[in-house]
């Protein structure tokens, strides 16, 4: 009877470790920057209001710049990752990187600042079609000498600082728990 019952619990541990890789995957919620609100009307952005449709019709390239009812030269920028309003966003000509991080609300702050990148639709003249952007130069002491210039379509991702979180380590603590138990429990 003792060896039956040592075996059952033995079982009930292994399936523990086996299923909480899973349980804690499934108790995070979906969530990806890919999926997330489209541009704004522009107009509305800055407080003014108008009859007419500010964005360009779904024929116009994505590659170029546009005009709004004002005379305002406008582009498409993307913005991924880990910021407050992720997505497709409309900005002017003239707008920098620190524009566009006000536009969608800041890094959160589980950024990685250091790791961010400017990734260009089309490459430029030298072929160069990826720029990595320290921000929190930017951040610590206003320096803007990383940044590079905007065109249409450019997606600016700021990527998640990968450390480890209480959770995490509670988990794996856990996980060996339980495979010291199983290893304790067969040696008996």
């Amino acid at each position: 009877m003792k060896q039956t019952l040592k075996r059952l619990v033995a079982l009930a541990l292994l399936v523990q470790i086996m299923l909480s890789p899973l349980a804690a995957v499934a108790q995070q919620p979906f969530s990806s920057s890919l999926y997330s609100s489209p541009s704004r009307d522009y107009s509305s952005m800055y407080g003014q209001q108008s009859q007419q449709q500010v964005m360009p019709g779904y024929g116009m390239p994505l590659d170029t710049y546009f005009t709004d009812n004002m005379g305002n030269i406008l582009m498409y920028v993307n913005v991924l990752g880990e910021v407050y309003k992720p997505g497709q966003h409309i900005i002017r000509q003239d707008a920098d990187i620190s524009n566009v991080l006000s536009l969608v609300g800041g890094p959160k702050d589980d950024a990685n600042l250091k790791k961010a990148k400017l990734m260009r639709y089309k490459a430029d003249e030298d072929g160069k079609q990826i720029y990595e952007i320290n921000l929190k130069n930017y951040f610590e002491d206003g320096d803007r000498s990383e940044f590079v210039e905007l065109k249409p379509n450019d997606t600016l991702l700021i990527p998640e600082d990968k450390k480890l979180d209480t959770n995490d380590v509670l988990r794996i603590a856990g996980l060996l728990v339980s495979v010291a138990s199983v290893i304790a429990i067969a040696n008996n």
